[in-house]
């Protein structure tokens, strides 16, 4: 008879596995040096995970749960004005604040998803679907034609990505928070033509 698997327990170990996935980055770190970080066996973590990529998974959409709403959830921005002072936010908290270490492990995760049989594929395209949905929300909810707002979302999802990296991986990241400033202001925020 299998034992029932323990739920306080596993909340732990994916809290764990968090802030240390975090801190050495995901394809640095098996499992084995995984577990020895957060003070526990590989064979727990294959009991309750099945395997480092499912652990990784199941770590992320706890994190994602609790920081992405689904569209449906979303506090629609009331004005262009509100819209930029979001982004603005958005990005401190993606590039250095209560986000930041979550997302160093979603872009690695998104660049293994690239390989043909990748465990993380369908949680990317997920991802990225949802991330896209939102942002196409609140550019319709300015009146943006829903083209215009489904394309720029998707560029600047891209960009958001790209910018990311570069600020993570940068000696001088002031000229990348300029960029990200210039780019929402002369792109995604950019005046748009209501009949086109």
């Amino acid at each position: 008879m299998a034992r029932s698997i323990d739920r306080a327990k596993r909340e732990e170990l994916l809290a764990s596995a968090g802030a240390v996935l975090a801190r050495t980055g995901l394809t640095e770190t098996s499992l084995r040096a995984l577990a020895a970080e957060m003070g526990t066996s590989a064979r727990m973590l294959v009991y309750y995970f099945g395997s480092k990529e499912q652990l990784t998974l199941d770590v992320l959409n706890r994190q994602q749960r609790a920081a992405i709403p689904e569209t449906d959830e979303l506090d629609l921005p009331v004005s262009v004005a509100a819209h930029r002072e979001w982004c603005m936010q958005d990005w401190h908290a993606c590039t250095r604040g209560d986000r930041s270490d979550t997302l160093r492990v979603v872009l690695q995760v998104f660049g293994a998803a690239c390989g043909r049989d990748s465990a993380y594929r369908e949680y990317t395209w997920e991802t990225l679907a949802l991330l896209t949905r939102n942002s196409q929300a609140r550019l319709e909810a300015l009146g943006m034609p829903t083209h215009v707002a489904e394309t720029r979302s998707r560029i600047a999802l891209a960009a958001f990505q790209g910018l990311i990296i570069e600020y993570f991986t940068a000696e001088d990241t002031a000229h990348v928070d300029d960029t990200f400033v210039r780019f929402v202001d002369e792109f995604l925020l950019a005046p748009f033509a209501s009949g086109a």
